[in-house]
Parts: C-alpha cells; sequence; structure tokens
C-alpha cells in the first residue's frame, strides 16, 4: 500500500519509514525537523524509522510528514567554508556535570515488574537533563518487555520531580521508593484520576494499573546505552 494515496494500513507504516528514509538521505529534511512537525521530541521520527517504536503513527501526524516530505525541495550543495575554518568541536566532559549520578541495579520480578535496589552499584557522570536536580538517578535495566526502546544492561536516566506525561517512559512505584522497591518502568500511554494506561513492546502489549496501588510516578529522560 501506498501512502501518498492516502491508504493507510500496517504495511503503509513500511512505505512511510521508506519515504521518510530517502527525503534524509536525499537531505530534503531531517529526522529532527519531522519531529517537531508533528510535536514530538528531536528523537521520536529516527526512533520510528530505526527501531519502530512506536510501531505506527497517528494518521494525521502520517500525512504531516508526507505533505512535508512531498512538498521539500531538493538539496542544495553544501556552502563551501572559507580556507582553514573548522567547527569548534565541544569536548565530551563538557555535555555532562560530576560523576555523581548514583546507578541501581534492578532484579526481575514476578509479572514484568522489577525489584529496584536503592544502594548505588556505581556513580557515572551526570547529563545535562538532570543537572542540579535533586535526587536524580539511574537504573541498569534488566528483561526484554521494553526492546527495542531498551536492551538489557541499558541505563534509564531518571528525573524523580516531573510531573506524568503522555508518550513518556516512567518508573511506577507502590511506595516511595527507598531500599528493595518493586517498580514498572513501561511507556505511559495515558492516565486519568483512577488509573494508568501503560506499553511495552516485547511482547507487545497495553494494559492498566491502579493509581492508588502505584502511587509514585517518576519519568525517565534518557538513557545510557549498555556497555
Amino acid at each position: 500500500m501506498d501512502v501518498r494515496n492516502g491508504i493507510w494500513d500496517a504495511s503503509a507504516m513500511d512505505e512511510l519509514r521508506r519515504l521518510i528514509r530517502e527525503a534524509v538521505d536525499a537531505k530534503k529534511t531531517t529526522y529532527k525537523d519531522l519531529s517537531i512537525a508533528i510535536a514530538k521530541n528531536h528523537a521520536y521520527i529516527q526512533q520510528f524509522v530505526e527501531r519502530e517504536t512506536p510501531r505506527e503513527l497517528r494518521e494525521r501526524d502520517a500525512r504531516t510528514i508526507v505533505d512535508l516530505i512531498q512538498g521539500a525541495p531538493a538539496a542544495e550543495a553544501a556552502p563551501r567554508r572559507a580556507p582553514g575554518f573548522a567547527p569548534q568541536i565541544v569536548p565530551g566532559e563538557q555535555l555532562v556535570g560530576h560523576r555523581d549520578l548514583p546507578i541501581f541495579a534492578a532484579a526481575q520480578g514476578g509479572d514484568g515488574h522489577v525489584i529496584v535496589t536503592f544502594d548505588a552499584v556505581e556513580y557515572v557522570k551526570r547529563p545535562s537533563v538532570l543537572e542540579g536536580v535533586k535526587g536524580a538517578y539511574g537504573i541498569y535495566l534488566t528483561g526484554s518487555s521494553m526492546i527495542p526502546a531498551y536492551e538489557p544492561g541499558d541505563m534509564a536516566l531518571v528525573h524523580p520531580h516531573l510531573p506524568p506525561a503522555r508518550d513518556k517512559d516512567v518508573v511506577l512505584y507502590h511506595v516511595p521508593p527507598a531500599n528493595d522497591a518493586e517498580a514498572i518502568i513501561k511507556r505511559l500511554v495515558s492516565f486519568n484520576d483512577r488509573e494508568w494506561t501503560l506499553r511495552q513492546y516485547n511482547p507487545f502489549l497495553e494494559f492498566t494499573e491502579s493509581r492508588v496501588e502505584w502511587s509514585f510516578c517518576h519519568r525517565v529522560v534518557g538513557k545510557y546505552s549498555a556497555r
């Protein structure tokens, strides 16, 4: 099926990914610009194309992207730089803070839950998004339920004070996290006063959990890939 003809089914998403790849390779657009056009985070479309996360886009967002690609001009030749000019490279150590971010281990529990042990196994450099954030931490991820978004051994970077937000990854706890705490690490699809609607990717599943039982929600704001 061809998304350019307005036909939207499962195979249309593969066609859309192909169109996006071709447009990006031809320098007609960027993943970042397409993500911003549909009001998503900068890496959203790249993850959609390369990791198939999410598996599908809303029809409105898909149409917006197709319209942008079809109307995008051909890439112009890159301007020539003056002789001797070179862009300044910012050292990696300036992009992150001190090595003071605690990383906690997680063990597999039942029903896809994990047990987080709040005794730091190591400290790593703090990313800029968590600079100055009191109580920020990371979790070594285990299990396969969130592949491909997270692989076993990745570190989830957690901001404990941001409010819940749709289409963001979260860590849910029964009680304020301390010692050994049971947790759920999933994508937050939606929520209301009574329940959270969550998503995992492997196998794909959407389900609800009670907000009374899982009262504490911490936002995942990034990750460090497994070393």
